[in-house]
């Protein structure tokens, strides 16, 4: 069963809050007002700025490597990295979106600013990076650079999406194409330089086998010129199919590691990229949602908030009678404390005063 009396008790509760509220309608209004321009104050002079986007997905490994790998395997040879795909992750061009080794070169290049009559401007005095040592000034560039350039991956369709956002466009888009053209110069580099190790490798390994089958050969020729009449003995027939399978097998393996030979030294100078562009960096005229509606509605509501706790409080103070009970008595006095400096930073009670609650 309901207490009667508590439920009369929670309404006069509930209507005395409500009272201190409407008599602290001012400070209510002055509060959401305060909030909002305090969230909105830190963008509220920023320019606007414009995105340039670019997506792109890893194309397949390499199978013409892999198929080298496995056929030169069937002979016992070993091909360095012939398992390596790690370069062809998503998640991989996600991290190197964000390293040194792309975004560098970038903030060591000028850009031509088409919004200011085509004026060109290196990164670092563009961007306004602060003075110091080139490397320091390097090091910030390379920062803020990352810092302005989210970079997604779709785990469904491994597509690699980035953006960067500037206040000039032709900006923007200069560098999501720089950012572009980085990774397939890194893949190149990268790709390319395996293949000269690769080259080096299937190279020695081309003159050790034919050396190998030269001394085999040998070995055949001379022991067809000193028995010259083998079918009359086992032994001789046995000895001979040995040489001649041994003579085989080493031709096949030189044949093999020739063609690995040449397909290696096609792909030291292959330059096909090993991406594919699924958009192509462009840029947007429109500029980028800055928030500041919905930063004005939050400072609102916090503002707001804090303000109604703040006159809920005062209320209880001044209703409270001193020393009824001993923890109220120093969680009102802390409050009131805490009221009074909040009231003295905001510079609405002069230094000194008095509270009259």
């Amino acid at each position: 069963m309901t207490n009667p009396a508590q439920d009369t008790e929670d309404e006069i509760s509930l209507l005395a809050a409500g009272t201190t509220l409407l008599r602290n309608w001012r400070r209510l209004v002055v509060g959401t007002f305060v909030g909002a321009v305090v969230a909105v104050l830190p963008i509220a002079f920023n320019p606007p700025v414009y995105p340039a986007s670019a997506s792109f997905f890893p194309q397949g490994s390499d199978g013409g490597r892999s198929g080298l790998a496995n056929l030169a395997g069937q002979f016992g040879v070993s091909i360095p990295g012939g398992g390596g795909n790690q370069t062809l992750s998503p998640d991989f061009y996600q991290k190197l979106l964000k390293t040194r080794v792309l975004l560098l070169p970038i903030v060591r290049d000028s850009f031509v600013v088409a919004e200011e009559g085509n004026r060109k401007a290196a990164f670092l005095d563009l961007f306004e990076v602060p003075g110091g040592s080139v490397e320091s000034r390097e090091q910030d560039g390379v920062q803020m650079l990352a810092d302005m350039m989210p970079v997604s991956v779709q785990k469904t369709t491994s597509v690699v999406e980035l953006s960067v956002a500037t206040k000039w466009p032709s900006v923007s888009l200069a560098i999501a194409t720089a950012v572009v053209n980085g990774i397939n110069s890194y893949n190149q580099k990268t790709r390319q330089g395996q293949a000269a190790a690769e080259r080096k490798f299937v190279e020695g390994r081309v003159a050790e086998a034919r050396d190998s089958l030269r001394a085999a050969e040998d070995r055949l020729e001379r022991f067809s010129k000193s028995n010259v009449l083998i079918e009359s003995s086992p032994t001789l027939r046995l000895e001979g199919d040995r040489l001649s399978r041994d003579a085989i097998q080493k031709q096949q393996l030189t044949s093999a590691l020739v063609q690995a030979y040449e397909d290696v030294r096609i792909r030291e100078v292959r330059d096909t990229p090993v991406i594919t562009m699924l958009e192509t960096p462009t840029v947007s005229t429109t500029p980028l949602a800055r928030g500041r509606i919905k930063r004005a509605l939050l400072g609102f509501a916090i503002g707001g908030f804090l303000m109604a706790v703040f006159a809920l409080a005062t209320g209880a103070m001044s209703k409270t009678p001193r020393g009824a009970n001993a923890e109220a008595d120093e969680f009102f006095s802390t409050l009131r404390e805490t009221r009074d400096d909040v009231l003295r930073l905001a510079r609405l009670k002069p230094r000194g005063g008095t509270s009259k609650a």
